[in-house]
């Protein structure tokens, strides 16, 4: 019977975390498409409130007023939103039990398209919107703490 080796036992595994999954961690991109500036953001949030989507709602629709106010035109400012929670099962004599934790984990995600504005004016405006955002939750985590 021919010998079986097992290769890479040694080699240690890494596990690669992308700076834009880091919570709090505001991830900006921009380019420039048949004249549009083209902004791609994200934000990673430890959520434990139900008024995150009205609080993107409120965000974006202040970056689009301050796009306009700059002169600039919107294509569309939109954002995706991922929610994932954690459940905990946990089995002591017979009987599983299923808890969930009270915070979850949000991802924003954001894409705007706009015209007649300078790409350092379009990202700033995209970055404090998602900042603001950020900024709330903090205040509410620091309310419900008190």
């Amino acid at each position: 019977m021919p010998e079986h080796k097992h290769q890479n036992h040694d080699k240690k595994r890494r596990v690669r975390v992308k700076v834009k999954d880091t919570p709090g961690v505001i991830c900006i991109e921009s380019s420039i498409h048949d004249e549009a500036v083209v902004i791609s953001g994200s934000l990673t949030l430890e959520n434990g409130t139900a008024d995150l989507n009205a609080w993107i709602s409120e965000e974006l629709e202040k970056a689009a007023l301050a796009i306009k106010d700059r002169g600039g035109t919107i294509g569309h400012i939109k954002a995706a939103v991922s929610m994932t929670a954690t459940d905990m099962i946990s089995v002591t004599d017979e009987n599983a039990t299923v808890t969930r934790s009270s915070w979850e984990t949000a991802r924003i995600a954001l894409a705007a398209i706009m015209f007649s504005i300078e790409t350092p004016e379009a990202e700033s405006i995209i970055r404090k919107a998602l900042a603001d955002v950020r900024a709330r939750l903090r205040e509410e985590k620091v309310r419900r703490s008190e």
